[in-house]
């Protein structure tokens, strides 16, 4: 080895710890006695050639070793009376010292002696350094350290002593033997270390295996058991003795026993899933096996880690679930929708067959939640889905995609076009069937409808977005038809495409002057006496032509246009107003405007309607408002108190479309209305239908009770007219029969000359 690596690693050798001082002063106690003796020995064979210098040689000894016993005594007493690096540098120190004064025998008095006690002093030397590598053996530094200051000056020294026979052999011998003491005390401290390192990598397995919260256990190449440790005992409910030895060929789950096979043959294994213990006990396990090998590298069996994950798997299970189902009614939500829709497209059968999507709405919800209150409609949604569950079998899918929308999957109905389409009449069928019966609510029987938009999903057709966006269009088209069932098909397409280019159009009408304004005539059944008029907007499209309210309206609520077109209205007839009675043409009651109810939510509403007709110096009985029943049943709660301020301030109210709404009573009672207008609808087929006579009289009845002016709409021939007459002179109408909507020109020219 070479010398001065291995000095430089002796600097380095020791850590002091607290249980090396205590090593030290422990071993201590034998090798100083040891020494005592040594010390009476050497005294009694150097005195007859030395006489008293050897015997103040051992008086020095023996007052140090007396202090180093009394030292050791004191550290077992009270270790704590000191710091434990100053015990260690106290015994290194005295020690050193020690060394010192044996080393003298090396190169002071084996010069006074004769060839024979020389030889004793040489045997003296070596046998304390080698009784030192035992004493000191756990301070490796300090044991280099002692064996040198007893050696190298005995070395030195017998390299010159000339007359001594064979003194060079001797010093070569001496030489020889002191590195062989450094290296052994090097060795022993490295073999030392590492089986300290064993040791502890040991415990530290051992308590691994002991503690782990994770079930253990190793298994020969045959597949039995060797060892288990007690978490593996807890979680499979086995004692150990009976774990032991057990062959794992027997376990049901054979699964389990590939993995463990494998692991010996391939190394490393793993499994994550379902577990049926031998005592019929369900688990979720994650279990890693690998094998162990000998010094040698052949495999002696395998090492199986179990962790017991079967409340994280519920847990992740709930998770997974609540992710994808809706907490209402326990259907599919929106993604647990997709998911499935997922695994639809990709399956082998739809390459070839058709599956069949119905996108279900219900057309009164909106108006039972606002009205009965959202329990109420919740009641209702489970109501519902109990239903279409009932209906469907376990092949068919049906979820709620939010609100009051639902879906229901057919999934691979035929191979045929025909013969699916055939399905999907049949089934939307029973849909609507579903809902002949009334929903029983808190006993209150509630009768509802839904509108349904079918699509007949193409074979290898995988697009979801553009299936969802097509049962979308259908089912709004399906709530647009009579019999509230839509199928989709590519003109619904085209006409989606139209409607946004006309809606976009319709952002930039009023700066390009497309906006028009038409009135049409209000007069006495009786006389035909003009009395009022109501503003009709029209819009001139540039390549569609005149557009009336009804094809453009939706789709200005829609796109919150319909405030800015509402003003626009406004301010044109004020001006029309302001010209006819400047040029004192004025002899109307009244002009009627139509508004949405929407509108009334607006900030400042009747105070900025106000503001206008002052702007213009009209009164506030020239200009009355129009508002849809629909619309003003659906926004009563934040419109009354409005429409309470406009009447209070002099401006007329006429409820517009009256009968085709919800026609509640209770909000003719609430808000003090000027006119009602009654829907053509009542009025189209009275010629011909006598019960139409008769409900048109009860409406009429219900007006006069509430001292409503009563204005029939949409009146087209004199038989209409004879017959309401009959009911009552001092009604009013408007309609084709008297005169269509015309323009301000031709309508000022004819009624305001």
């Amino acid at each position: 080895m070479n010398l001065q690596r291995l000095f430089s690693k002796i600097k380095e050798l020791q850590t002091v710890d607290d249980s090396l001082v205590i090593a030290l002063y422990t071993l201590s106690t034998r090798a100083l006695l040891v020494v005592v003796l040594l010390a009476i020995l050497v005294t009694v064979a150097l005195y007859p050639e030395l006489s008293g210098s050897i015997l103040v040689w051992a008086l020095g000894l023996m007052l140090l070793t007396g202090y180093r016993l009394y030292s050791a005594y004191m550290f077992r007493k009270n270790p704590k009376k000191y710091s434990m690096a100053f015990w260690y540098k106290k015994f290194a120190f005295t020690t050193i010292l020690t060394a010192l004064i044996f080393s003298t025998l090396g190169f002071v008095f084996i010069h006074q002696v004769d060839h024979y006690y020389q030889l004793y002093i040489v045997a003296v030397l070596v046998g304390l350094s080698l009784c030192s590598t035992l004493s000191l053996a756990v301070d490796a530094r300090l044991n280099i350290i002692y064996s040198a200051i007893l050696l190298l000056p005995l070395i030195y020294t017998m390299a010159f002593l000339y007359d001594t026979p064979l003194h060079i052999i001797l010093t070569i011998s001496l030489i020889l033997y002191f590195i062989a003491q450094v290296t052994n005390i090097y060795n022993m401290y490295r073999q030392k270390n590492a089986f300290n390192m064993l040791q502890s990598e040991h415990m530290l397995l051992n308590s691994l295996f002991k503690n782990a919260p994770l079930g253990i256990f190793t298994y020969n190449k045959d597949l039995k058991v060797l060892e288990c440790n007690e978490q593996l005992n807890k979680l499979l409910e086995y004692e150990k003795d009976e774990m032991i030895g057990m062959d794992l060929h027997i376990l049901p789950d054979k699964d389990i026993v590939k993995v463990l096979e494998n692991a010996i043959i391939e190394g490393t294994e793993s499994y994550e899933g379902p577990y049926v213990s031998l005592k019929n006990k369900s688990f979720w396990i994650d279990a890693k096996v690998f094998s162990f090998t000998d010094l040698d590298n052949n495999i002696l069996g395998g090492v199986g880690i179990i962790e017991d994950k079967t409340n994280e798997h519920a847990a992740l299970t709930e998770l997974e679930y609540m992710v994808q189902h809706d907490v209402l009614t326990g259907l599919f939500n929106r993604r647990g929708f997709r998911n499935y829709m997922e695994k639809l497209v990709t399956s082998a059968k739809h390459q070839t067959y058709f599956s069949i999507l119905f996108y279900l709405d219900l057309n009164q919800f909106k108006s039972i939640n606002d009205s009965l209150g959202h329990q109420v409609g919740d009641d209702v949604l489970l109501v519902v889905s109990k239903r279409l569950t009932d209906l469907l079998g376990e092949d068919r899918m049906v979820s709620r995609l939010g609100g009051d929308e639902f879906i229901i999957i057919i999934p691979h109905v035929s191979e045929d076009k025909h013969m699916a389409y055939k399905e999907a009449e049949a089934f939307s069928r029973e849909i609507q069937d579903l809902f002949l019966e009334p929903f029983i609510i808190q006993e209150m029987h509630l009768h509802i409808k839904s509108s349904i938009g079918i699509v007949l999903m193409e074979p290898a057709y995988t697009n979801i977005n553009e299936i969802i966006r097509h049962a979308d269009l259908s089912m709004y088209q399906a709530k647009n038809d009579n019999g509230h069932v839509a199928y989709y098909d590519p003109s619904l397409d085209k006409q989606q495409k139209e409607l946004f280019i006309l809606q976009h159009d319709l952002a930039y009408a009023v700066k390009k002057d497309q906006l028009g304004l038409m009135y049409q005539p209000v007069v006495s059944i009786d006389g035909d006496v003009v009395s009022s008029a109501e503003a009709l907007i029209r819009w001139e499209h540039p390549d569609r032509g005149f557009l009336s309210p009804q094809d453009f309206i939706p789709l200005a609520i829609k796109a919150g246009l319909l405030s800015h077109i509402t003003w626009w209205v406004l301010d044109n007839v004020c001006q029309h107003i302001s010209q006819w009675k400047k040029e004192n043409r004025w002899k109307l009651e009244y002009i009627s405007i139509n508004v949405n109810a929407q509108q009334f939510v607006e900030t400042d509403f009747a105070s900025e309607f106000l503001k206008k007709l002052r702007e213009y110096g009209l009164e506030t009985q020239d200009i009355m408002i129009e508002i849809t029943e629909r619309s003003l049943i659906d926004n009563f709660d934040n419109t009354e108190d409005v429409i309470n301020e406009l009447r209070r301030q002099g401006v007329r109210c006429a409820i517009d479309d009256f009968g085709i709404g919800y026609s509640s009573l209770s909000y003719l009672k609430k808000l003090s209305f000027h006119t009602l207008k009654i829907d053509k609808e009542f009025i189209k087929n009275i010629e011909s239908i006598p019960k139409e006579v008769h409900l048109i009289s009860s409406i009429l009845d219900i007006g006069r009770q509430f001292d409503y002016n009563i204005v029939i709409e949409g009146i087209e021939n004199v038989q209409q007219q004879e017959l309401l007459r009959e009911l009552d002179p001092k009604l009013r109408y408007q309609g084709y029969h008297f005169c269509k909507a015309i323009d301000i020109e031709e309508f000022t020219e004819r009624f305001l000359k």
